[in-house]
């Protein structure tokens, strides 16, 4: 006879290795730190008449300034667009456009869009400005337009009238006088366009068709955007917009059913917020599916400063510091600022006017570049190397930007772009390598990701005691769908002491079991006296080089994307 082996529960190994509970380590706690970013420096970034109005927008929204100071300066970029640029080689006809992309990360009700909305403001008063005007221009186009039908109507009635009698020189007459003022035909007045929030790169074309100089778009919602290129039918949106982010370039469109069409300048802006959570299911999206195809990179001006606690304050505007703000972008607006203020013109070469770097400041973005390329960039991982890379053009273009906002305030001056606006975009890209850092974070680390959304799931006891692998693949959630991702979390929760591996039972047991796993009673003992459990410190940049993005040495982002476990930095 066969001797029945007893098929042991993988549930009762449990009693096997019991362990007091005084036994257990303490567990480290598996929080939300994310690496520190810095504190603005207004004065430092920006120039005064820009520098003020931020202060104050942000002031009376209790909103961190960097939500303000993103928005004015992408939609200062939007405003100049495609119609100049600045060449940050002395010789090369490389020439960067002011097109920037800006994103806004922050939970809830932290004020995302009522910044924005500041920050947009003075575009938007163009935008208001400019259909007033066409509204204007088009009932005088359309009393030229019936003009045009009577005395058209009149010159076919007298067509009519000689082709009966028969006069060859009048019949000749008679068609050179409709001929002509078919050529004279008044043309409808096209509306001057800034910003858009809701179109399809169809009528995307269209738009900039009609303005070259490109447009802003503005999503308060900027995943919905970004979710939008995976959705059937946008296959080409994605595309459409990678491309629209260099803003030099001419774009043929060619459909069947809509014919062809070429936008002279394939330009946009775009700006927007984002939730914490909703960027974490892009990144995990962007990571399984389509990969890093830059298009996050692409997101210079991308801020996610700390939140500020709730104060209630009413103050009136700074109507000074407004007007001023306003100046800057109707002085702007006209395109004879260029020409006057030393702009090149356009040439075969160089499709749009272009001002170069003055001496100084082209040394001093030779030292940046080199220091970018040689030391900080060889240092990180490669999705930070990427988006380190597109600085060439956040730094030039917000030169550009800065430069061109004080000639605005100060009533215009002629010459290349100065040292010191250069030297603020080069503080800009300091300042903003700390917020890429943060937000990378979430895509180097998905392993702590995990690992914090199952010890939620520990601590809520949804998971029984013990458990297996099987258990949490079968609960399918957000994070944990994989064998790879649910190994991963559970590696590192041993490692910081929530849970502790069961023996293998000493019989096989029916089907695929997943490995057993114990849970540390102590993360409900410390739970629930609500005692903070011991923390896992991220490393820091040594002190004076966590905001000097161009003095980062090679270790420090070794030292914040260490894979090492001594070094993990938690979510």
């Amino acid at each position: 006879m066969f001797e029945l082996t007893r098929v042991i529960d993988p549930r009762e190994a449990l009693a096997a290795v019991s362990v007091a509970a005084t036994e257990w380590p303490t567990p480290e706690r598996i929080g939300s730190d994310l690496p520190p970013v810095p504190q603005m420096d207004v004065e430092a970034l920006l120039p005064a008449p820009l520098a003020g109005y931020v202060r104050d927008a942000a002031h009376r929204k209790v909103a961190p300034a960097e939500f303000v100071a993103v928005s004015l300066l992408v939609s200062l970029g939007a405003l100049i667009g495609a119609r100049c640029g600045v060449r940050p080689k002395l010789l090369d006809d490389w020439i960067v456009v002011p097109n920037l992309w800006g994103a806004i990360i922050a939970p809830p009700s932290k004020k995302k869009s009522p910044s924005m909305a500041d920050g947009t403001k003075p575009l938007k008063y163009l935008a208001a400005t400019a259909r007033q005007k066409h509204a204007k221009a088009m009932e005088t186009y359309q009393e030229e337009l019936e003009q045009f039908d009577v005395m058209m109507g009149a010159a076919k009635k007298a067509l009519a009238k000689v082709a009966d009698n028969g006069d060859d020189e009048k019949l000749s007459a008679a068609k050179a006088r409709i001929a002509a003022l078919k050529d004279s035909k008044p043309q409808p007045p096209v509306l001057k366009r800034y910003t858009t929030n809701d179109a399809t790169i169809e009528k995307l074309g269209d738009l900039l068709v009609e303005n070259p100089q490109g447009l802003l778009t503005e999503r308060d919602e900027l995943a919905g955007l970004l979710t939008s290129f995976d959705k059937s039918g946008h296959e080409s949106d994605r595309a459409f917009y990678l491309e629209a982010w260099n803003g030099t370039d001419g774009h043929e469109v060619d459909r069947i059913a809509r014919g062809s069409l070429y936008i002279p300048n394939l330009a946009l802006s775009v700006l927007g917020g984002i939730q914490p959570e909703r960027l974490e299911k892009y990144l995990d999206g962007a990571s399984k599916d389509v990969g890093n195809d830059g298009l996050l990179a692409r997101f210079q001006l991308m801020v996610w400063p700390d939140s500020l606690g709730f104060e209630w304050r009413d103050t009136l505007p700074d109507k000074a510091l407004r007007d001023a703000v306003y100046k800057v972008f109707e002085t702007l607006d006209d395109d004879d600022f260029m020409a006057a203020w030393g702009a090149e013109p356009a040439d075969q070469f160089r499709r749009i006017p272009s001002f170069k770097l003055s001496p100084a400041a082209a040394q001093a973005f030779i030292a940046w570049d080199t220091k970018l390329q040689t030391e900080i960039m060889p240092a990180c991982q490669p999705v930070l190397q990427e988006h380190f890379g597109k600085y060439e053009k956040l730094v030039a273009g917000l030169a550009l930007i800065l430069d061109m906002a004080e000639r605005a305030d100060a009533g215009g001056m002629i010459g290349p772009i100065r040292e010191a606006p250069l030297l603020k975009a080069i503080a800009w890209a300091d300042f903003l390598g700390a917020h890429a850092r943060r937000v990378y974070h979430l895509w180097m680390h998905p392993e702590v990701r995990a690992a914090q959304r199952l010890s939620e799931a520990l601590l809520q006891r949804k998971l029984p005691d013990p458990f297996s692998t099987a258990d949490v693949q079968r609960k399918n959630w957000g994070g944990l769908g994989s064998p790879r991702e649910i190994t991963a979390a559970l590696e590192f929760l041993e490692s910081t002491g929530w849970v502790r591996p069961l023996p293998k039972p000493e019989a096989p047991t029916p089907g695929r079991p997943g490995k057993g796993y114990a849970v540390n009673p102590k993360i409900h003992s410390v739970n629930a006296k609500q005692e903070p459990i011991k923390p896992i410190k991220p490393t820091k940049p040594p002190k004076g080089e966590l905001n000097r993005f161009n003095r980062v040495s090679s270790s420090d982002c070794e030292d914040v994307f260490s894979d090492d476990d001594d070094d993990r930095v938690d979510l």
